[in-house]
């Protein structure tokens, strides 16, 4: 538990003010956050924010997980990118980068 709280309070101090709101459930999270979230997390090492995350949110978004699961399933042939994939996680980090608090942070943030 230990890790995950200290994970959380790095996390909160990058991340913008809508990304804390909805964190802090004062703001709805979309399935679009929940997969930047994710994403964002992962890329920043915090496996166990992560997994805060997922257990928290995911059920909410059980519908669309499991039509996903089922499309993986179906192409499981194909192990490239998901079209756009790639750009679409460019900018959930660009735009993670430039809500960052303030300056030090997003230079530190961009180096990454």
């Amino acid at each position: 538990m230990y890790q995950e709280e200290v994970e959380r309070f790095a996390f909160l101090y990058f991340c913008g003010s809508r990304d804390k709101d909805i964190l802090a459930g004062r703001e709805r999270m979309s399935f679009l956050d929940f997969e930047r979230l994710l994403y964002i997390t992962g890329l920043l090492g915090f496996v166990h924010l992560n997994f805060r995350i997922w257990k928290e949110f995911a059920p909410q978004f059980k519908e669309k997980l499991d039509v996903l699961e089922r499309m993986y399933e179906e192409d499981k042939k194909d192990t490239g990118l998901r079209e756009n994939e790639e750009e679409i996680w460019q900018s959930w980090l660009a735009e993670f980068c430039e809500n960052a608090p303030d300056p030090e942070v997003r230079k530190y943030l961009e180096g990454i």
